[in-house]
C-alpha cells in the first residue's frame, strides 16, 4: 500500500533523476572539453621561470587569455577560436624562451663583470647596472586585444610591436665586452695634417691631390695606419658600428674579419687614401680663399684710394653746371650692367647724380669680335635704377667704413662752387676718342 510520501518512479527511476539527468550530461560534457582544453594547454608546456621581473606580468596574462580562450572555444565548439589560441601559445612559448635566453646572457655578462671588479671594461660599473636594470626591470607597459591576447608593448611611452620588440633584443643583447682602444688611427687627417705646410706650395688643387695621394700610399706601405684602423675606417663609413669608443663583442669580431679580408681592406685602403688626399687639397684651397681675400681687400683698398683721388672738371651739360668724374682710370672703371662699364659720371651741386656715360660692349656671336658703342644718360633717360647702381658701385670702390661717398660727393660740390666761368668742352687735355679707349682698354684689361 502506497503512502502519500512515496517515491514517483517513471520506468524504475524517480522524477527527480529524470529532471537533472539531462543537467548531468550536460556537466559533464563541459568537464570533459574543460579537461580537453586544459590538456592542450599543458602540451604548451609554458614555464615562466627564468623571465626577467618586468615581463613576467606581461606572460602570464598572454597565457591566461590562451588558457581561457580554448576553454570557451572547446566549450562552444569554436575551431576558429581554438586555433587561435594554439597559434598564441605557440607565440607566448617563444616569446619565454627568447626572453629566458636573452635574460640569461645578461645575468652571465653581469656576473663576470663582477668577477673583473668591473675593471677593463668597455662601461663603468654605473653604466653597466643602470643598463641592465632598465632593460630587466624597468616597468613594461602593454596593450591587450579584445581576446586578451597583448597587441604591443609600451616602452618610455612609445608603442613597440611585440614581434619588434624581440627581434631587437636578438640581436643586441646584454654583454659587457672588454675594453678596445682604436685609438685615432683610421682618422686619416691626424696623419695628413703634418704634411698641411708642404702641400700650400702646390701650383693647383689637382697638384696637392695627387700630392696628397702620394703621402697616403707612403704612410699605408711604411705601417703608419694599421690594417686594424682601415678595418675600424670601413665599419664607420658603412655604418656597421653604433659606438666606435664603445663597441660590442660582435662590432670587434666584425672589423677582425675585415682586417683580414683582402676586398674589403682594398676598398678601406681606398676610403682613407681618398680621406687624406681631400684634407690636404682642402688645406690648400683654404690657404688660396685666404690670400684670395687678402688680395682682393688690397684691390678694394688700392681701388677706394684710386676712386677717391681722382679730381673732377666742371662742365656743362644740357644748361646744367656739372661737377665731371671720367673714371677712364685703372682700378676705377667700373660696371653698372652686364656689358656697360661706366667711363663719366656727373654730380650737380646738391650732391645727386645726373649724367651717367657708359661704353656698351657688343660681342658678334659669329665673328667673336666685339665693338664699343658709347651711351649718355641724362634727364628722363637717367632713371632712378642707374643713379642707384652707380651710387651702389662708388660706394663699393670707396667703401662706407671710410665715408667714402660722402668724400666723393663733397668733392663735386667743392669744384662746382669754386668754379670759374663753366665750359662745354672737357677741361681735360685727352679727347674724348682718348678717354673711349681708355675704358676699352680697361675692359680688356678684366678678361
Amino acid at each position: 500500500m502506497s503512502t502519500p510520501f512515496q517515491a514517483i518512479t517513471t520506468g524504475g527511476k524517480s522524477i527527480a533523476e529524470s529532471v537533472t539527468a539531462p543537467l548531468r550530461a550536460v556537466k559533464s560534457d563541459f568537464a570533459q572539453k574543460r579537461k580537453t582544453a586544459e590538456a592542450t594547454y599543458d602540451a604548451l608546456d609554458v614555464d615562466y621561470t627564468g623571465l626577467p621581473n618586468n615581463q613576467v606580468q606581461l606572460a602570464q596574462a598572454w597565457g591566461d587569455a590562451v588558457r581561457e580562450n580554448l576553454v570557451e572555444g572547446y566549450r562552444t565548439n569554436n575551431q576558429d577560436l581554438i586555433r587561435q589560441a594554439k597559434q598564441q601559445g605557440r607565440s607566448l612559448t617563444s616569446y619565454i624562451t627568447t626572453m629566458q635566453q636573452d635574460y640569461s646572457i645578461g645575468r652571465g655578462s653581469v656576473r663576470r663583470a663582477e668577477e673583473k671588479q668591473y675593471q677593463d671594461l668597455s662601461n663603468s660599473r654605473e653604466e653597466i647596472t643602470a643598463g641592465f636594470k632598465n632593460r630587466y626591470e624597468a616597468p613594461l607597459g602593454y596593450n591587450l586585444d579584445e581576446r586578451g591576447y597583448p597587441k604591443n608593448l609600451s616602452i618610455d611611452g612609445t608603442e613597440v610591436a611585440i614581434g619588434e620588440f624581440v627581434n631587437n633584443m636578438k640581436d643586441n643583447p646584454f654583454m659587457v665586452v672588454d675594453a678596445v682602444d682604436f685609438g685615432g688611427g683610421f682618422v686619416a687627417e691626424k696623419n695628413a695634417a703634418r704634411h698641411s705646410s708642404e702641400i700650400i706650395s702646390e701650383p693647383s688643387s689637382s697638384s696637392a691631390q695627387s700630392k696628397g695621394v702620394e703621402f697616403a700610399n707612403i704612410d699605408i706601405e711604411n705601417g703608419k695606419v694599421s690594417n686594424d684602423d682601415l678595418a675600424v675606417l670601413y665599419v664607420v663609413r658603412n655604418k656597421l658600428i653604433e659606438d666606435v669608443n664603445n663597441p660590442t663583442e660582435a662590432e670587434v669580431k666584425l672589423i677582425q674579419e675585415i682586417s683580414s679580408d683582402p676586398k674589403r681592406l682594398e676598398e678601406a685602403k681606398d676610403m682613407y687614401i681618398k680621406d687624406y688626399s681631400d684634407f690636404l687639397v682642402n688645406a690648400y684651397e683654404t690657404r688660396e680663399q685666404a690670400v684670395d681675400k687678402s688680395d682682393k681687400e688690397s684691390a678694394e683698398k688700392q681701388a677706394s684710394q684710386g676712386i677717391l683721388s681722382i679730381d673732377p672738371v666742371v662742365e656743362q651739360v644740357e644748361g646744367q653746371n656739372l661737377a665731371m668724374y671720367y673714371m677712364d682710370v685703372e682700378g676705377v672703371s667700373f660696371k653698372i650692367r652686364g656689358n656697360e662699364r661706366v667711363s663719366a659720371v656727373g654730380i650737380d651741386d646738391n650732391g645727386n647724380v645726373e649724367f651717367v656715360k657708359v661704353i656698351v660692349t657688343v660681342k658678334d656671336p659669329i665673328s667673336g669680335v666685339s665693338t664699343y658703342n658709347e651711351v649718355s644718360y641724362s634727364g628722363d633717360t637717367l632713371t632712378d635704377e642707374t643713379k642707384q647702381l652707380v651710387r651702389n658701385r662708388i660706394e663699393i670702390k670707396a667703401p662706407k667704413q671710410i665715408n667714402g661717398y660722402n668724400r666723393f660727393v663733397d668733392k663735386a660740390q667743392k669744384v662746382l662752387r669754386d668754379a670759374p666761368e663753366p665750359t662745354t668742352e672737357p677741361t681735360t687735355e685727352r679727347t674724348i676718342e682718348e678717354r673711349n679707349q681708355a675704358v676699352v682698354d680697361a675692359i680688356n684689361g678684366d678678361k
